[in-house]
């Protein structure tokens, strides 16, 4: 028995101390996106605080391509040692059901850390529409079936599921454009060349105030500091309509937990405090925060919730 012990805590003892040393190196944080878009940012929200803490910089490895996937393999592939960590967006948890296979499981792969920051959809249409409101804009796409057509950034996009969401709970039929990348799909919007599109809230408030868009609702379960005055999905009649750009923090599966919950304490500091949750605010920027449980219950209940509308509309992103 004696022996027994021995070597539990020989085994046991390199972990305790890689623990209280970490970090003795650059951490790096993978992105599944190009450098300059929303998911370099939050790293580097994320990565500011840590250097801060411990002294070692915060590298953003930039893994674009297949929605994700590139990054998302890496991450998954990678030791969990707490130098590899992952920041993810939508597609992380509606990839698996869009796509035939997947090179990782988005739960079993993966330790939740923390879920970063939320950004709302506003679901808005070109002036040119004669609709007012919610209600009056699905009185005209059911008067006329197919008529009108939504933008979003590519197929299985936060806006385009949005979109058939809306479709589904309203019962009726509107044609999909896709666009490669969200700037395509708004200068089309503003150009009268479709209809409508769910668009991140921030982006689409200039253009509001413009004039080159009405905003008919924001799709949040209430309404937003930055643009009070509009509605929201829930108010006028579609209840849990929520469409959201959000950001994570993930390590590879087997991370440790005692390390998991030393950096979700920094990051947690550093976002919650009132200098940068009020820039984050006015930015548009929801921060969450969250403990790595509330993170893996959120991408549990996403995977369930965009399954069903993936199902129900037959779409596919091969």
């Amino acid at each position: 028995m004696k022996h027994v012990i021995l070597i539990f805590v020989t085994l046991c003892s390199p972990l305790a101390h890689a623990q209280s040393d970490y970090p003795t190196k650059p951490i790096r944080v993978v992105i599944g996106t190009p450098v300059g878009g929303g998911s370099e940012l939050m790293g580097r929200y994320v990565g500011q605080p840590l250097t801060a803490a411990w002294g070692q910089p915060v590298v953003i490895d930039a893994r674009p391509g297949a929605s994700g996937n590139i990054a998302a393999e890496y991450v998954a592939k990678s030791a969990p040692d707490g130098y590899t960590l992952y920041v993810p967006y939508g597609t992380h948890t509606t990839n698996p059901s869009l796509q035939a296979k997947v090179p990782y499981d988005p739960i079993k792969d993966f330790t939740p850390i923390t879920l970063i920051s939320k950004q709302y959809n506003a679901l808005v249409i070109h002036p040119s529409i004669p609709a007012k409101s919610v209600k009056e804009l699905i009185a005209l796409a059911r008067a006329a079936p197919k008529k009108l057509s939504y933008a979003s950034s590519g197929t299985g996009a936060a806006g385009h599921l949005g979109a058939e969401l809306l479709k589904q709970l309203a019962g009726v039929d509107m044609v999909h454009v896709p666009y490669k990348g969200s700037a395509p799909s708004r200068i089309d919007l503003l150009g009268g060349h479709v209809d409508l599109m769910f668009d991140v809230l921030r982006t689409a408030l200039p253009f509001r105030e413009s004039g080159r868009v009405r905003m008919l609702a924001v799709a949040a379960l209430s309404r937003q500091s930055i643009a009070p005055d509009v509605p929201t999905m829930d108010e006028v009649g579609y209840k849990g309509l929520e469409v959201i750009t959000w950001h994570a923090l993930l390590a590879p599966a087997g991370f440790n937990k005692a390390l998991a919950d030393k950096i979700h304490g920094e990051i947690r500091r550093a976002l919650l405090a009132p200098a940068m949750k009020e820039k984050l605010t006015r930015d548009g920027v929801d921060a969450i925060a969250g403990t790595p449980a509330e993170l893996d219950a959120f991408m549990r209940a996403d995977i369930e919730k965009w399954r069903k509308v993936i199902q129900a509309a037959k779409i596919r992103n091969e």
